[in-house]
């Protein structure tokens, strides 16, 4: 089974959240998701998110900050779905070097735009509820 992390990233007032412009797979390429990927051997879904958040947009957010939404899949792949907090410049932001590299950009959560992955619509509200009334220690 293939597993994979995807993280929303917001800024301190919610009403911001951090996409990538996909270039692949061919299903999602030219389409907006959250930050993520392929877990690696050995490695937690937490440490997977802070990594691939780390490599596709440069930004450092502890593992300790990141809330647990849930988990989506089917026979053959499994998603972890995260969402955190971004309590810096959004200009930190920064997308990776290279040819293939994918772009992440800042967009407002209310308007997202139409070539976002469809279940972003239910997911970003989703994520926005679970940061707002999670218990604080």
């Amino acid at each position: 089974m293939k597993k994979y992390t995807l993280g929303f990233i917001f800024n301190e007032s919610l009403d911001q959240v951090l996409l990538i412009h996909k270039l692949r797979p061919d299903w999602q390429a030219g389409k907006l998701n959250g930050v993520g990927g392929k877990m690696e051997q050995g490695e937690d879904h937490f440490d997977c998110i802070v990594r691939e958040v780390r490599e596709e947009s440069s930004l450092a957010i502890n593992k300790n900050a990141w809330v647990y939404l849930g988990d989506m899949g089917a026979d053959s792949w499994q998603v972890h779905v995260f969402a955190s907090i971004y309590k810096g410049l959004l200009s930190d932001a920064k997308t990776s070097e290279g040819a293939d590299a994918e772009k992440v950009e800042w967009f407002p959560v209310h308007t997202l735009p139409s070539h976002t992955i469809n279940n972003l619509s239910w997911l970003i509200p989703l994520a926005i509820d679970k940061i707002k009334y999670r218990p604080t220690a």
